[in-house]
């Protein structure tokens, strides 16, 4: 995994896949309730998210294809990424909040309330 630092060196087809493995990395810490692990993971694929929205034309364009990733901590992360791109993105975001089994289904219901009432707004 290259390091963070040197992420405006990285092509966004690299920051494309190091986002799927930090989302990998992120649903592994959730399964084993590792808080810190899950942490610092979500603090990498701020960075991650962070680069490509600078990107000329707005490159987490290149995160909806992974709107149907089979591992739905990536369909999470993603949805959240591109909320503000398309309407496909909301819909991801309500098939995960319908599943309501797991901790993704509830943050997806969470943030999709929380956009309701006008508490959070997507960048």
């Amino acid at each position: 995994m290259p390091k963070l630092g040197k992420l405006q060196k990285l092509s966004t087809d690299e920051l494309v896949a190091l986002f799927i493995d930090v989302s990998l990395e992120m649903k592994r810490a959730d399964d084993w309730l590792e808080n810190g692990a899950y942490n610092r993971a979500y603090d990498k694929l701020d960075k991650v998210m962070a680069e490509l929205q600078v990107r000329s034309g707005d490159g987490r364009y290149a995160l909806l294809p992974l709107l149907t990733h089979p591992n739905i901590q990536v369909r999470l992360n993603a949805a959240v990424a591109t909320l503000t791109l398309s309407a496909v993105a909301t819909e991801a975001m309500q098939g995960i909040a319908s599943l309501g089994y797991c901790s993704q289904a509830f943050s997806a219901k969470r943030m999709l309330r929380a956009i309701e009432e006008g508490t959070w707004k997507p960048t």
